[in-house]
């Protein structure tokens, strides 16, 4: 666990301006919601794209290049339609959950910003610091609903920094980059059936069902990484650029809360047992790995071609195992095992005139998620991307771009087998959700 208190004090201010709760807008809770011009194009050819600090998350060698000093900040708003029904849960595989069926703002709505900023250090030496929301999502239902034993609220907030030093190989060719060092905090409630757990520990008559308690988890930790690019020609029409992004190691640590005082059945256990103490607990999560392509082919003088391609290396997302200070406390188990997820993107950019542009693309995702494992906490569903954009120089020194894009998912079947043992209590869940979303972008290039 990376704890550098200098890093922590220095970089405060900075991190608190990117920290966001976003929901999940790429793969799985990755987001690419980094740049109001990549967002333009649905990011196709932004790891490709040369002395643009904006698009440094894409590939961190994009600060190669810059004149002086060049900054670079994007604000992006995030406006949702989601909504989950057809919801049925079971509790010991025979006792049916009673709640709501159905509802509305799984998902909420967010504003984030992210920008990076890049200064020439002599002909051949670059260097840069981006500050990115790379992780986001949160996912909420009701209280009452059927659903609240897999989870009531679920959050991962995520900010980072990462200073850059990039080269000029030449002409043509440049490398970058540096490391990353990222801030994540999960926190997760939901509801347990204390009712049933007394009834199978205790051998009480109590009805499974008909008594809960009400838990919060929260936990956070720093964690540090890499990120590495090369960007070149291989044409005088032709650029390309290839990135990685290392997975991070997060040991989180946080705190556990039982809301008891209105739950008898949750008393009696924590008297008789001494479960549900409010007590420090610990997880380890580990955000995935990123491996991008990209390519910009100009067409014209005025227009060019662009696409992209991105693994997002999800299958380092196996489980998550929450363990508690109290030795009374059995761990929480989640089963995940993701996949290995590909996006790809295409897109064109076009120069109307001397200071102004227009760009547009698509970009599919595939789904990461398991769907023997599927939860309600981070629905899982493949997404189409559409985006436009519009770029224009307001003077010498800076540029404005403004982005849309809609995104669209399949429904998303959440399915929880009571046959799970780490269901054992939680008992079975299936549901649909469904999500669609507006996304709309604005940012400013400035040179100093």
């Amino acid at each position: 666990m990376f704890k550098p208190e200098f890093f922590k004090t220095s970089s405060l201010t900075a991190v608190t301006m990117i920290v966001t709760s976003a929901p999940a807008l790429a793969s799985g809770f990755a987001l690419n919601t980094q740049s109001a011009e990549a967002l333009g194009a649905a990011t196709a050819g932004s790891p490709a794209t040369r002395a643009t600090p904006a698009n440094a998350f894409f590939n961190p060698a994009a600060i190669v290049g810059v004149e002086g000093i060049e900054s670079s900040l994007s604000l992006v708003g995030v406006i949702n339609n989601t909504s989950f029904e057809n919801a049925e849960a079971a509790l010991f595989g025979t006792v049916p959950v009673q709640g709501e069926a159905r509802g509305d703002a799984v998902i909420g709505d967010a504003v984030f910003p992210t920008g990076a900023t890049a200064v020439r250090l002599n002909e051949h030496l670059f260097a840069g610091i981006a500050a990115y929301a790379p992780f986001g999502f949160n996912t909420e239902y009701p209280d009452t609903s059927v659903m609240r034993y897999q989870g009531t609220f679920s959050q991962v907030v995520s900010g980072s920094l990462t200073p850059i030093i990039g080269v000029a190989l030449g002409e043509h060719w440049s490398i970058a980059g540096g490391p990353r060092f990222q801030y994540i905090d999960v926190d997760t409630d939901g509801a347990i059936d204390a009712a049933g757990i007394e009834a199978a520990l205790l051998m009480t008559s109590a009805v499974p069902g008909t008594d809960d308690i009400f838990f919060e988890f929260d936990a956070n930790d720093w964690g540090i990484g890499y990120t590495v690019g090369i960007q070149g020609d291989l044409t005088s029409n032709i650029h390309v650029g290839v990135s990685f992004i290392s997975k991070v190691e997060h040991d989180l640590e946080g705190r556990a809360k039982f809301d008891l005082g209105a739950s008898a059945a949750g008393q009696n256990l924590a008297m008789m047992a001494g479960l549900f103490q409010d007590t420090g607990l610990s997880s380890e999560l580990t955000t995935p790995a990123m491996i991008q392509f990209g390519v910009v082919a100009d067409l014209s003088p005025r227009t060019r071609l662009m696409a992209s391609a991105t693994q997002t290396r999800w299958a380092s997302f196996d489980q998550l195992v929450t363990t508690f200070e109290n030795p009374a406390q059995p761990p929480e188990v989640t089963t995940q095992n993701w996949d290995n997820a590909w996006g790809g993107a295409i897109g064109v950019e076009h120069d109307i005139s001397q200071s102004e542009s227009i760009r547009a693309g698509v970009m599919l995702e595939e789904d990461p998620v398991n769907p023997d494992f599927s939860t309600a906490r981070v629905p899982g569903a493949k997404r189409v991307w559409l985006g436009a954009g519009y770029s224009r120089e307001l003077s010498d020194r800076a540029e404005l771009h403004l982005a849309a894009s809609y995104v669209y998912n399949d429904t998303g079947p959440v399915d929880q087998s009571a046959a799970l043992a780490e269901n054992q209590f939680r008992g079975s869940l299936q549901a649909d959700v469904n999500i669609s979303g507006l996304l709309f972008a604005v940012g400013l290039d400035w040179k100093f």
